[in-house]
């Protein structure tokens, strides 16, 4: 059996068990039977949601995070135009795509990156993100796996949220359910949403304007937007400072 074979039996196996832990077991798989050094699941919506489901180790997390903070990344542009992004080499081919991101993934030793949206037709819910710590392309039978891969993450994901077997889920149930779709998922990023909410309050702009906003600060004063959201929670940070221009 190929490990290709292996992957496919597993994936099988994982999307007709259902059950809470089907995502991160499709995860588990990726690390074991792909060429690659992490994976991850990440929600997402267009409105500026970027949550973490599962992730396999401390790298990968800190990927993901990267991107949330800079608002620009493989996932972010996988998510947005709905398509694979594939970086065999960021230090040759991110710099000019994501230049802030590309710079500080580099740092951490990650040469491949291999994002994949997870999507049902016109419905995305997130993306599969895969990463190696050598420079090298995904294909043949590696990209054939993780597309499999991507494919048993949305319908573990989908039969997750819906409560319902995956083979009886309608497109039509699918497409009531997902402006609620991290309703009933623990929110890591609480802290950020809320704080962009106070912004909008204090500015009087869309959603979108006050996060790039808080993006825009925390690069400006090289700090994680985790910690800036949490000083506008707290009331220590406003941007309707003068100061703040």
């Amino acid at each position: 059996m190929t490990e290709l074979d292996g992957l496919g039996t597993r994936l099988r196996s994982i999307v007709a068990d259902g059950g809470a832990d089907g995502p991160s077991r499709v995860v588990a798989a990726c690390v074991e039977f792909l060429p690659i050094s992490g994976a991850a699941i990440t929600l997402m919506t267009g409105r500026g949601v970027q949550e973490p489901l599962f992730a396999s180790d401390a790298v990968v997390s800190r990927l993901d995070a990267l991107q949330f903070s800079l608002g620009e990344g493989p996932c972010v542009e996988a998510y947005a135009e709905r398509r694979p992004v594939l970086v065999g080499d960021l230090a040759v081919a991110g710099g000019a795509r994501w230049p802030m991101f590309a710079h500080a993934a580099r740092e951490m030793k990650v040469r491949g990156l291999f994002v994949f949206p997870l999507q049902l037709g016109a419905i995305a819910v997130g993306v599969l993100e895969l990463y190696h710590l050598d420079a090298g392309v995904l294909a043949g039978a590696g990209l054939i796996g993780a597309l499999r891969a991507a494919d048993a993450a949305l319908w573990s994901l989908l039969g997750l949220r819906s409560g319902e077997k995956l083979e009886t889920v309608t497109d039509g149930a699918l497409r009531a359910d997902l402006p609620d779709w991290l309703s009933g998922t623990p929110l890591h990023r609480t802290e950020v949403y809320q704080a962009t909410g106070m912004v909008v309050g204090q500015l009087g702009i869309p959603p979108a304007t006050a996060l790039a906003k808080l993006r825009g600060y925390a690069f400006a004063q090289n700090r994680p937007i985790d910690e800036v959201a949490r000083d506008v929670v707290a009331r220590r940070l406003r941007f309707d400072n003068e100061e703040l221009g």
